[in-house]
């Protein structure tokens, strides 16, 4: 495994679905993170920064402050090509809430990073990568209220160590 992850810190919804046993059978094929990490909705990707927990916190603070719980809905499965690691990446695709998480992801690269979120962002659970597309099915539709956001410190061996957590 390439712990290219470890020592950085992201920020992560991590639904509550019914039947996740499905989405993990197909991360078990898929993702090699996938004991190692539960499956999530990622904001902001694995970043290096010199901002404190304590900074860190009081501006996740302000921007979660104008949210409450949403409701998202996951279905479909859609493939996204990689140029920079030569595969394409299977996604869970959010189809209800994306305009939610994608605006506090939005909220967040421009408090935390001054830029925008990354051009080619789209809310899903990532499922796993592979290197040409085949016929994965994910028929179910699943269904969560996010209530609570996180921000995880990637450990040595691509492990997830939460040190904040907020509420919605």
């Amino acid at each position: 495994m390439n712990y290219v992850n470890k020592g950085l810190r992201d920020v992560l919804i991590i639904p509550e679905l019914e039947n996740v046993s499905l989405i993990q059978e197909i991360r078990e094929k898929y993702d090699e993170l996938a004991d190692i990490v539960p499956p999530h909705i990622t904001l902001a990707f694995p970043f290096d920064s010199d901002i404190t927990n304590e900074e860190l916190d009081k501006k996740l603070q302000k921007i979660f402050s104008e949210y409450t719980e949403f409701s998202i809905t996951l279905s479909g499965v859609s493939y996204h090509y990689d140029e920079r690691v030569g595969v394409y990446y299977i996604y869970l695709d959010v189809t209800q809430g994306r305009d939610t998480i994608y605006e506090i992801s939005q909220k967040i690269y421009r408090e935390l990073f001054n830029k925008e979120v990354p051009e080619k962002y789209i809310p899903h659970i990532t499922l796993g990568s592979v290197e040409e597309i085949n016929n994965i099915k994910l028929d179910h539709v699943f269904h969560s209220t996010v209530k609570n956001i996180i921000v995880e410190d990637i450990g040595e061996n691509e492990e997830s160590n939460i040190i904040l957590n907020y509420s919605l």
